[in-house]
């Protein structure tokens, strides 16, 4: 990139050539490029540039590893909160403490979630006591896009539970949300929406009715259920083969809008004689890499450690899982929102006492949530101090962005929800 690309009469500094102002701004972080914008036209055109804001963004995830974003809810308030934590170094036993990320869109319920985060976008479905909305927010610019309401909904009948997923399509440079319906008139139908960034709009795609739809069970709001990795949506679904009822990865290519069915890695562990059954295949983005693992647990659908287990991965070319590697058990733990750096995975230790009062008589339990991340090759704990949140939790790779939200809305500290809230709370 280099000043030519913005016309030849651009002139950012008298003092300096165009290149190298350019090659400094680079270097800058999301706020003060913001605080430019104000300096000059030749400033603020340069970054809001498209090639600009890429490049800016590609430096950034060259020269710093991913922060980690936690939701999770308040341990005293039980309030939906947000939790950054700092880059991962490899030199370092402790974690700083995470930082507070303000969520300016008021108060939310426990079914609130992060859909997907992907280039510095962070995509929520938002719930609270007046209804659901969905909103693509740039938490760094201070800018959000809320989603509109699809014309797709309830065409086939009566809609039941519903999943959403958010990527980042590369082939385009788009942003996009999947959203899943079951039909609840017939087991094999569901419908499959797709909202994409850069039109604004909703389209739909039929699904072929080899496979029944299955995904995050709705008393786990915050277990993962679809993932997106480099512009490709995956989730779980059951096919019926040989009159046994197996657990399938099911892809959808977010260019092309193409439905594909994968086998998981073991099949006998896919197996199905009870739909809760294929919950227990899991899906991750292991660095733009999707990984599998699969849990016996069927109780409450949670991944505890006390077994371990094998964590598969998947050659998105010719479609071939390989094992990257077995964790060790370790009892009393839990699995968390996924894997970063390779091999450290987000566990949870919950302990819990009871409490009497003088009397002794039993008043109340109080619980506290401990979150680690532990390296499953090397067997190290580093814990997240202060998060203040209990369990369950979501976690996203998280890098601060100057992209935009196609014609978004400016929110500095609250914005009143209830004006986006356009979704019937029942879909979701």
């Amino acid at each position: 990139m280099n000043s030519d690309q913005f016309g030849q009469e651009t002139m950012f500094c008298s003092l300096l050539p165009g290149d190298i102002v350019i090659e400094i701004l680079l270097r800058l972080p999301v706020k003060s490029l913001s605080r430019f914008k104000s300096v000059s036209k030749p400033f603020c055109s340069l970054i809001k540039n498209p090639n600009f804001i890429s490049k800016h963004y590609a430096k950034i995830t060259q020269e710093t590893l991913p922060h980690i974003l936690i939701m999770g809810h308040h341990h005293k308030t039980l309030e939906v909160t947000l939790r950054l934590i700092n880059s991962l170094t490899i030199h370092r036993d402790v974690i700083t403490p995470p930082l507070h990320f303000h969520v300016p869109f008021g108060m939310t319920s426990e079914k609130t979630r992060i859909v997907g985060s992907a280039n510095g976008l962070v995509c929520l479905n938002l719930n609270n006591h007046n209804g659901v909305a969905i909103v693509i927010w740039n938490p760094a610019i201070k800018k959000f896009k809320p989603v509109p309401k699809s014309p797709y909904v309830s065409t086939l009948g009566k809609l039941t539970i519903t999943d959403l997923g958010f990527g980042y399509n590369p082939r385009n440079n788009d942003y996009v949300i999947v959203r899943l319906l079951n039909v609840a008139t017939s087991r094999r139908k569901y419908e499959v929406e797709i909202y994409t960034l850069s039109t604004n709009s909703w389209r739909k795609i039929m699904s072929d009715g080899r496979v029944l739809l299955v995904i995050r069970p709705f008393w786990k709001p915050m277990a993962p259920g679809m993932i997106a990795v480099k512009g490709v949506a995956y989730w779980v679904g059951v096919e019926v083969r040989n009159e046994e009822m197996c657990g399938v990865v099911v892809s959808l290519e977010m260019n092309s809008e193409e439905l594909k069915f994968i086998l998981p890695p073991i099949e006998h562990h896919g197996i199905v004689v009870d739909l809760r059954e294929a919950i227990t295949l899991r899906l991750f983005n292991l660095n733009e890499t999707l990984a599998l693992i699969y849990s016996t647990n069927l109780e409450k659908v949670d991944i505890w450690m006390n077994n371990g287990f094998d964590l598969w991965v998947l050659d998105d070319k010719i479609k071939t899982w390989s094992k990257r590697f077995k964790v060790e058990p370790i009892q009393g733990f839990l699995l968390e929102s996924g894997f970063w750096e390779n091999s450290k995975a987000m566990v949870a230790q919950e302990r819990k006492e009871m409490c009497y009062d003088e009397n002794g008589d039993y008043v109340y339990t109080k619980g506290e949530t401990n979150l680690y991340l532990y390296d499953v090759i090397k067997g190290d704990f580093e814990i997240i101090e202060n998060h203040e949140l209990r369990a369950p939790f979501q976690g996203y790779s998280y890098l601060e962005s100057l992209v935009d939200v196609n014609g978004g809305v400016g929110v500095t500290k609250e914005v009143d929800l209830s004006m986006f809230l356009e979704f019937d709370p029942l879909l979701f």
